[in-house]
């Protein structure tokens, strides 16, 4: 479980599976007029593989249609979302992770929740040395296809190799 509180709301945020709960209240709801909670879309897993997951390329894509819209009433939080995926701001450059925003008229609160897919991406990874493409047969060692694929997502993580 997760608290947040700040000037404005304060809230708890409980990851069940796929579902995200979200609990709280908004303080002193009635200096607002609109009052939102929302999220992007979940991830697509509609493709293949190495097609379905990925962040979404805008704000815009993200939140067109999305489940995960509720209006709070009377200053009370209380919804269960599915987890949203993550989307690149408007520069295209910097991942916005799976976040909860709480819209109070022109107020924007962002929570951020924990990235369920670092590996996935839209952008290349930032290639430091000619080792970035080497470091992997130097460093992995030899297994099980199963072993190698654990071994080779921690040195991904870990390293920043390819």
């Amino acid at each position: 479980m997760k608290s947040f509180e700040n000037d404005y709301v304060k809230c708890n945020i409980d990851v069940d599976k796929n579902n995200v709960i979200i609990t709280g209240y908004v303080k002193n709801y009635k200096n607002y007029k609109s009052l939102a909670l929302m999220a992007p879309n979940p991830p697509d897993k509609i493709t293949s593989y190495s097609g379905k997951d990925l962040p979404f390329p805008c704000e815009a894509i993200a939140f067109e249609n999305t489940p995960n819209f509720k209006i709070i009433k009377d200053g009370v939080i209380d919804a269960t979302f599915i987890y949203p995926n993550s989307y690149y701001s408007p520069d295209g450059l910097k991942k916005v992770v799976s976040p909860i925003i709480i819209s109070l008229d022109a107020i924007k609160i962002i929570i951020q929740l924990d990235d369920h897919f670092v590996l996935k991406t839209l952008r290349d990874r930032k290639r430091g040395d000619p080792f970035f493409y080497s470091t992997r047969e130097l460093m992995l060692p030899v297994g099980t296809a199963e072993q190698v694929m654990k071994n080779y997502s921690f040195a991904k993580l870990n390293f920043n190799i390819a």
